[in-house]
This record gives C-alpha cells, structure tokens and sequence, in this order.
C-alpha cells in the first residue's frame, strides 16, 4: 500500500503530470458547461414552443431590402437574406479598409511633415479621432451630414450622370457588363506580365547590376492600359442613367445614405489609428537608412518609397492586421442607422421573424469569425513574405 500511495505522490508531483490534469480538468469543465447551457436553451425552447435546427433558413422570408447586391427579393427564403446581409457587410468594410489604409498612410506621412501647418493638422486629425467612440463618427455622418444634404429635387450634381442628395448617391448602372469583363481580363493579363516582368528584372539584377526600367513598365501595364480599357469598356457600354421623375431619380443604382454615413465613419475613424500605426513604422526605420539614400543621390520621395516604407511595413504589418479586423467588426456599427448588414438583417429582421435566437446568433459569429481568420491568414502570410531573412 506504501509503494502505491508513493508511486502517486510521485506522479502528482510531476510537473508534466500535473500540466495535463489540469487540462484535461479545464477541458471537462468547458464541455459539461457547454451542455448544460445547450440542454437548457432546448428545455426552453421546447417549453416555448419554438423548434430547434436550420429548418427555417427554407422559410420564404418576406423582409424588404433597401440596398441589394445579390438579386434577392421578398419571395426568396431566409438564407438568401442571410447572404445578402454577408455581401453587403463585405462590401463596406473591404472599401473602407482601401480607403482607409490610403488616408492614413497619407495622414501618417504628413504627420512626419516638417511643415508646421501640415504637421500640426495632421496630428489634431489623429488625436481627435482616436478620442471619440466610432459611434459619434456614425451619427455625425448620418444626422450631421447626410441629412444636411438637400432634397431630390435639389440634388448635387456630379458630372450631370451622378446626383447626391439626402437619399443618398444615385449612379448610371451599365445595361450589361461584358465589355467589363473584357476589360477585367486584359488588367489581370497586364498584372500577371508585370509580375513575371518584376521578377525578371529582379533575378538580373542580381546577377548582372543592371536595372531595367521597372517603373516605366509598372505605369504603362498598371496605370495606362487599365485606364485605357476601363475608358473603352465605359463608352462601348449602354447606361441606365438616373432621370429625376416626380420626388425622386428614377433608374441607375441608388447607394442609400446609410452605407454612405457608415462607410465615412469607419474610413475617418480608422484612418487616425492606421496613421499612428504609418508614423511608428517610419519612425523605426534607422536615420542611417535614410542618409544612406542621400548618399546615394535618392529624392526625398524615392528614399521614403524605396527604402523608408519596404523596411517600416515589417513593423506596420501586424498592428495593421488588428485594425482591418477591428473594420470588420466595427462595420456592425451600421445597426445603429439601420445599414442592412448581417447583423442588423439577421439579427434584428430574421430573428424578429423566426425566433431562432441560436442558431441565427450562432451563424451570424460564424461569418464574423471566418472572415477574421481569413483576414488574418492573408496578412500573416502577407508579413511572412515580407520579413527580412536571416540566417
């Protein structure tokens, strides 16, 4: 009986013992938890009379959608509203993630200026933003500005084909879109020449010394020919352009004041952080770094796109990653002015409708979640490949 009890105490005192006990203690604990609150919510909801499973996403859903991208209507089920509260949340924050990594790049970089002016408006802009909730920034936009704008009748015109007004912005939408399409492939045909192009130049470099005009080459195949090419693909295509008629336009594609409002909120709000995020990354790169480019008879401008940002997005990187995946989440701000994302169409619409509290809850941080880590992988592989080699 010594030689057991012994034999315990021995194995109790082995850190790696005691490592997985409490573990494995840890991981029964969360299981049991998780089915009693599963048990629970079904014992109540078979009390309420509501049925559990996904059964309902089949139900014909009957909800009006103001702004529309996937072709849904009333008489479609569920899960088509389900999909377009998912694209129309996608399609606000991947545009206010562009828009917004290019003001606070060049926010970032006049915060660095050495004109005063610049300078000083630069850092007020940051430190007001990163001051204020981001929900400030949404009513602002929506109440403050949006509804500033005037009526219909009085719209702002924008080149005579585009009209902004309180409603929102009203747009000419192409009859068809193939010479769109035409268009797509020859950029993506130019992207991939350049690439191997890039490459080319990069490996002879190396080998030889000499440089082949990249720059010349990445305007012409990046710049020209895809403004050449969106020019023809506009004019060889039929518009559906707005025509005001009665109290309102009639025709084109309306962009609805809510996107619009969300869209300025999560842009100017995020931009002040990312233009932190772009002043630190600068900042880290050494003085020498830069003098060496002097040295070298670089411009300014050539030192800060050539040797100043490749070395300071190593540090900008992983903080930038953060802020796209707060954009994400942030973009469920558009509840609050009744933007139709999946939160408040699925959430609010949906759940109002059905009474699946769980399984819409449980869908809807799935979306947010598979999105995050997609977010995530692409800038982790991203930084990988840009993060300097050593042996």
């Amino acid at each position: 009986m010594e030689v057991v009890v012994s034999s315990f105490l021995s194995l109790i005192n082995d850190k790696r013992v005691r490592d997985w006990i409490y573990q494995i203690a840890v991981v029964v604990f969360l299981v049991a938890l998780t089915v009693f609150f599963v048990r629970n919510a079904s014992e109540n909801m078979v009390k309420a009379g509501i049925a559990s499973g996904f059964d309902f996403l089949w139900r014909t859903s009957g909800i009006e959608v103001p702004f529309v991208l996937t072709g849904y209507t009333q008489a479609d089920n569920i899960l088509a509203l389900f999909w377009v509260g998912v694209a129309n949340t996608m399609l606000v924050t991947v545009i206010a993630i562009v828009l917004a990594t290019a003001l606070g790049f060049v926010v970032g970089i006049a915060r660095l200026s050495s004109h005063w002016l610049l300078s000083t408006i630069a850092g007020a802009y940051i430190e007001f933003v990163r001051n204020i909730p981001l929900l400030f920034f949404v009513l602002f936009w929506y109440f403050g500005v949006i509804a500033a704008l005037p009526a219909p009748r009085q719209s702002i015109s924008l080149f005579g084909v585009a009209f902004l007004n309180n409603r929102g912005v009203t747009i000419p939408l192409p009859d068809g879109i193939e010479n769109f399409r035409v268009a797509g492939l020859v950029i993506l045909a130019c992207a991939l020449v350049f690439w191997a192009f890039s490459l080319w130049a990069r490996r002879r470099r190396e080998r030889t010394g000499q440089q082949a005009p990249t720059l010349v080459v990445g305007l012409a195949l990046l710049v020209a020919v895809p403004l050449l090419m969106l020019a023809w693909a506009t004019l060889a295509t039929r518009w559906d352009v707005p025509v005001l008629r009665g109290f309102n336009y009639r025709g084109g594609f309306a962009v609805i004041p809510e996107f619009v409002a969300l869209l300025a909120a999560l842009v100017t709000y995020t931009a002040g952080f990312i233009a932190e995020i772009v002043r630190g990354g600068i900042q880290s790169v050494s003085h020498g770094q830069t003098e060496a480019g002097s040295a070298l008879g670089l411009r300014s401008g050539q030192i800060l796109r050539l040797v100043t940002i490749p070395q300071a997005l190593r540090v900008m990187i992983p903080p930038m990653t953060s802020q796209y995946l707060n954009v994400l989440k942030n973009s469920s701000f558009g509840a609050a002015i009744a933007y139709p994302d999946v939160v408040s169409l699925f959430m609010g619409s949906a759940l109002n409708n059905t009474g699946q509290a769980i399984e819409i809850i449980a869908m809807t941080l799935a979306v947010y979640l598979v999105i995050g880590l997609a977010v995530s992988a692409f800038m982790n592989w991203y930084n990988a490949r840009i993060a300097l080699v050593t042996r």
